[in-house]
């Protein structure tokens, strides 16, 4: 039981938030899985940039439920004032929840006290290198659990050397921006396992594996005129499609009396539609990945295309056609990574209309502003940020309409990632 004399944290969130969206950008492991992501509050109204954003944090999590929100996997998050001040910081999830020290969080006794409080609670916390590095900040480190080094900022010789440090105290260390393969290697070899922001890209285009051919050639095919034969010939290219397929259609969430054995009903079955959004997720599946890999592609991908397509469903109930084109600008949104090429070569091998198409070169078109605030939600390494406020403009919604929306999208992708084979 806490002293009558300490000063108790309160429920500082009771007046009215401005709006806002929730931006979750990927943090990855060693093998460049997803770990985690870091969370950024982006206002919608220019006046409030100077909010206190874990105001807009805590409420997201009361709204959506602290369990939801912060589902799947750990969230990097400001520890900023309002958030250590809030007894409701005290229930956020220890094992799923660092709270990031910022460069401008005033160190007085009365911010000690609190972190204490919250440390008792078992929530984590992270701190930048350099600012670890400053005698003035020693106070933070016995609450520190996660050292970012951002090559941006500290000298090799200062990361080579602290980051040692910290790990012997047993500190997780993770690399804030990876410019190149060298550094990459160097954070490898000293023991980093977290990377936050960029990744170093291949300089040479990848070569598409047999599998991927085979689904580019059946997107194609569904998404153009190709006919049932058609289809099934090409999906009997590759055994391994084909049973999965027939597993997928056999499970109890079809409901089916009696098992399907055939591929020509299991296309029957699944419909041209339904078929599309399998063979479009198969395609960010990556093979020899560890055990428990997720692939942040396939996860960033998934989100964009449920969001889009609820967007599209929202502004255009009545265009079904709009909403299907929505949710493949989505999830075609990201293949250039996966597969190190570039977009306007993928798309010489994928037949699309033309409203995707220039949304996916250029961000315009009849879905381009679509695609540019799903990015700006669920971005990959190198999306930048960018105001939101003329995106929810042209679009014609607020932030309270679509925050809903983000939140499933969120748990509708792990929820996808985890099902895919």
């Amino acid at each position: 039981m806490a002293d009558q004399d300490t000063a108790l944290p309160q429920d500082n969130t009771s007046a009215a938030v401005p709006p806002y969206l929730i931006r979750r950008e990927p943090v990855l492991d060693q093998n460049r899985g997803l770990y985690g992501y870091r969370l950024r509050v982006l206002w919608t109204d220019p006046d409030t940039a100077d909010t206190d954003t874990g105001l807009a944090l805590i409420q997201a999590a009361r709204e959506h439920g602290v369990g939801s929100f912060l589902a799947y996997a750990p969230h990097w998050v400001d520890c900023t004032q309002a958030l250590v001040q809030n007894v409701f910081t005290s229930t956020l999830p220890r094992n799923r929840c660092y709270l990031e020290f910022p460069e401008s969080l005033e160190i007085t006794p009365e911010l000690i006290q609190a972190l204490q409080s919250l440390a008792h609670t078992g929530l984590k916390f992270s701190l930048r290198g350099d600012l670890a590095a400053q005698p003035e900040r020693a106070a933070l480190l016995p609450f520190t659990r996660v050292v970012g080094f951002d090559p941006g900022i500290s000298a090799k010789a200062d990361i080579f050397r602290q980051s040692f440090q910290h790990k012997q105290a047993g500190r997780l260390l993770m690399a804030i921006n990876t410019p190149d393969k060298a550094s990459l290697d160097n954070f490898l070899l000293l023991g980093f396992s977290v990377f936050q922001g960029n990744w170093p890209r291949d300089q040479a285009a990848a070569t598409l594996t047999p599998r991927q051919k085979t689904l580019l050639r059946l997107i194609t095919l569904i998404m153009g005129e190709g006919e049932a034969p058609e289809i099934e010939a090409c999906l009997k290219q590759d055994a391994d499609l084909v049973k999965t397929l027939l597993d997928m259609v056999n499970t109890p969430a079809y409901g089916l009396s009696q098992e399907v054995e055939s591929l020509s009903q299991a296309i029957m079955l699944l419909g041209r539609r339904q078929l599309q959004r399998w063979i479009q997720v198969l395609m960010y599946t990556e093979a020899g990945r560890p055990a428990g890999y997720l692939s942040p592609i396939l996860i960033q991908a998934s989100a964009r295309a449920h969001l889009m397509e609820a967007l599209s469903t929202l502004r255009y109930p009545d265009q079904s056609v709009r909403a299907e084109s929505a949710f493949t600008t989505g999830i075609l949104s990201i293949m250039d990574q996966l597969f190190n090429g570039t977009m306007s070569d993928l798309l010489a091998q994928v037949n699309v209309d033309v409203p995707i198409r220039d949304a996916l070169l250029r961000r315009e078109g009849a879905l381009g502003a679509d695609l540019r605030l799903a990015t700006l939600i669920f971005p990959s390494d190198r999306d930048p940020l960018e105001d939101p406020a003329p995106l929810l403009q042209a679009l014609g919604v607020q932030a309270a309409q679509i925050d809903p929306l983000i939140q499933q999208a969120f748990t509708w992708a792990h929820g996808i990632t985890r099902a895919a084979p």
